[in-house]
């Protein structure tokens, strides 16, 4: 690119046919077909007030002015005089004259902050006011950092969501565009250049593009600097260079960093001659802006490299990301749903810390719940979009403990709360995700994923799992994931004994339909005093005709004020006795028959 741009500078200089102008911001020398300046990207039909020019340039040529900009008159800029200040130890002489004609309003100025920079006092001005300051030099390039001191995290990446002893970033899963990046970022700290990545919004730009900066493999390593936004580049070139060495400047955004002050083609024709590679990133909407929108950012863009990254990740690229050595990425496989991987590991902190902190009594108390009871009902195994219904009646079950001592969470309308809990957040995703059928949700799955793996809710408690097993046989959802979850959630309390959780097994069993099954488990928990688990024994012994062994049951149950067993047990001795009665009157006992004949209660 140097040697493209030293040819048509000599190619310029040997046309004496073309007029010579000068740029009235910075003096660099162009010809009369420019528009824009190359130097600082001046727009040149722009007439410029004759205090802002900076004079002749130091060849002592004068300079030309565009023809608009001789045309045009120029208004003198209107600036306050400055003020009059008396002399030293004489602060009450009347030294300072009385205003001649109106008083002018008094106009006074501040810096709240601490520092100080230009300041302009005036009355009133019209129209716009351009302050130029003098930019501070930017670091040598010998001074900026060698890339084997850096981590992703200096280049911009997002941290995922971490517990524990997690690292702030996952292992790097190469992208399927990641050798033509890595050959372009080689070729480019050899011999100069721009190299731009571009993609959606959360694509993975920033992450691809540093993974490159980190991993050039020439020798010897690179320096990076990486300027803020904005930052003035004028003078990035101008400090002593190590031709002997690779230099990265990175500039992730690059549409900030575009304009007078920053990238322009001649600022990059300088930083190409220096071999000094430029690697950005941006956005495909502002790429298509900038490049193909005319004027100096797209000359600029239009000798770059570009590498298009897609939000998409193809089967080759997620059959990478499935091997990958950390949880975080394979629950991405699992849990992501329609986003994309990265996007789904940049959202989850952001969705987390923004849920855990709505608990507040004066945030959302009620919505930080229906996203908590979305999150369990997907622990318990129901993947599937939750019904409203089932997901209110959850959201009700919580304790005061549970919703940090919030009673007040009543105040908050469950509409308003619905509301809160599905707006969509940078412009991806809702908290709770609102499923394919009318008024049903689910929690996004970086929740869910960030829940099991935090293990900051610890066990999921007995009620959920029979509320989320009733509510689920109701809607007539396949309850056999949901009953997989709790065995191998309760499998230590099982070996232990423990009676009420054999109740809950046997109860979703039932839920399920596999009347064997909780047959097995209600026995276990009534032979070890469960009287619930007493009366679903008696009534399964009922219905399979077992009369005998239900009725010494259902007396346990019934004794403990199951009222359903009452009326069982009268059913039961009533046709009991009936039948022996009847036995009886056969065999000729006078006393069976008259029996018989006696009206009996009415049935229940």
């Amino acid at each position: 690119m140097a040697r493209v741009a030293e040819l048509d500078l000599a190619e310029r200089e040997l046309r004496p046919e073309e007029a010579t102008v000068y740029c009235p911001m910075c003096e660099a020398r162009l010809t009369d077909d420019d528009r824009f300046c190359t130097d600082c990207g001046h727009d040149m039909s722009v007439p410029v007030p004759a205090a802002v020019r900076t004079g002749p340039p130091s060849d002592g040529k004068p300079p030309v002015a565009s023809p608009v900009a001789a045309s045009s008159p120029v208004a003198p800029p209107l600036v306050a005089p400055p003020p009059v200040v008396p002399p030293p130890g004489d602060e009450a002489s009347p030294f300072v004259p009385s205003p001649v004609g109106p008083t002018q309003p008094t106009t006074r100025n501040s810096v709240s902050d601490g520092s100080a920079g230009t300041v302009i006092q005036a009355g009133t001005i019209a129209g716009d006011v351009t302050v130029h300051t003098a930019a501070l030099a930017p670091a040598p390039a010998k001074n900026w950092t060698r890339v084997s001191q850096l981590r992703r995290l200096w280049f911009g990446v997002r941290p995922t969501s971490r517990f524990g002893d997690e690292e702030s970033l996952t292992p790097y899963v190469r992208r399927d565009c990641d050798e033509q990046l890595h050959a372009l970022v080689a070729r480019g700290v050899r011999e100069g250049g721009l190299v731009v990545v571009t993609g959606g919004p959360l694509s993975g730009k920033t992450m691809t593009a540093a993974w490159a900066a980190l991993n050039t493999g020439v020798d010897p390593e690179p320096r990076v600097h990486a300027p803020h936004p904005g930052a003035d580049l004028r003078d990035l070139t101008s400090g002593p260079h190590d031709r002997t060495g690779h230099h990265i400047l990175w500039l992730d955004e690059l549409e900030g960093h575009l304009g007078p002050h920053g990238l322009t083609t001649a600022l990059l024709s300088r930083l190409t001659q220096e071999r000094v590679l430029v690697l950005a990133t941006m956005t495909d909407t502002a790429y298509d802006e900038h490049r193909f929108g005319g004027g100096p950012a797209a000359r600029v863009l239009s000798g770059a490299h570009t590498v298009e990254l897609s939000r998409g990740w193809s089967p080759t690229e997620l059959a990478r990301l499935a091997r990958a050595d950390d949880r975080r990425l394979t629950d991405a496989t699992k849990w992501r749903g329609s986003r994309g991987v990265t996007e789904y590991l940049a959202l989850g902190p952001e969705l987390w810390d923004e849920w855990r902190r709505a608990r507040r009594p004066q945030a959302h108390p009620r919505g930080h719940l229906l996203v908590r009871a979305a999150v369990d009902i997907t622990r318990c195994g129901l993947e599937e979009d939750i019904p409203l219904d089932v997901l209110r009646e959850v959201h009700e079950g919580y304790s005061e403990d549970e919703a940090l001592g919030i009673d007040e969470r009543g105040h908050e309308p469950f509409e308003h709360a619905l509301a809160w809990a599905t707006r969509l957040r940078y412009e991806a995703t809702g908290l709770l995700v609102r499923g394919e059928q009318a008024d049903t949700y689910r929690a996004y799955g970086s929740l869910v994923a960030d829940a099991v793996r935090s293990g900051q809710f610890g066990a999921v408690p007995d009620w959920l799992w029979l509320a989320v097993a009733d509510g689920a046989c109701r809607h007539g959802f396949d309850l056999a994931p949901v009953l997989a979850a709790c065995r191998a959630a309760t499998e230590a309390r099982v070996a232990a004994g423990d009676v009420h959780v054999y109740v809950v097994l046997g109860l979703i069993t039932e839920y399920a339909g596999n009347v064997s099954e909780a047959e097995g488990w209600h026995r276990k928990a009534a032979d070890r005093g469960g009287v619930l688990a007493c009366n679903r024994l008696g009534h399964i012994l009922v219905n399979r005709g077992a009369f005998v062994e239900a009725i010494g049951y259902l007396e346990q149950a019934a004794e403990a004020g199951w009222t359903d067993a009452y009326v069982t047990l009268v059913k039961l001795h009533r046709d009991r006795a009936g039948y022996w009665l009847t036995k009886a009157a056969e065999a000729g006992d006078p006393q069976a028959a008259l029996h018989l004949t006696e009206p009996g209660p009415p049935s229940p």
